[in-house]
């Protein structure tokens, strides 16, 4: 049987979550961005960028740890 879930539904004043922390799970850091070999999730400072085809991608500066 299916039950609706309670603390999700979207209130009058546009929150949707009670018990969610706002923000994101990276943290303050603004400038977060994840290297497209490893995936990893790094600030935008330590990686570099490279293309492939036609479009620009990042990956870790000094290599990807994996």
């Amino acid at each position: 049987m299916y039950l609706p879930d309670q603390t999700t539904r979207i209130h009058p004043d546009g929150l949707r979550y009670r018990s969610k922390q706002p923000g994101s799970v990276f943290g303050p850091t603004v400038g977060m961005m994840s290297c497209f070999v490893c995936g990893t999730h790094r600030p935008r400072a330590f990686l570099r960028t490279f293309k492939v085809g036609a479009g620009t991608n990042y990956r870790c500066r000094g290599g990807c740890r994996q």
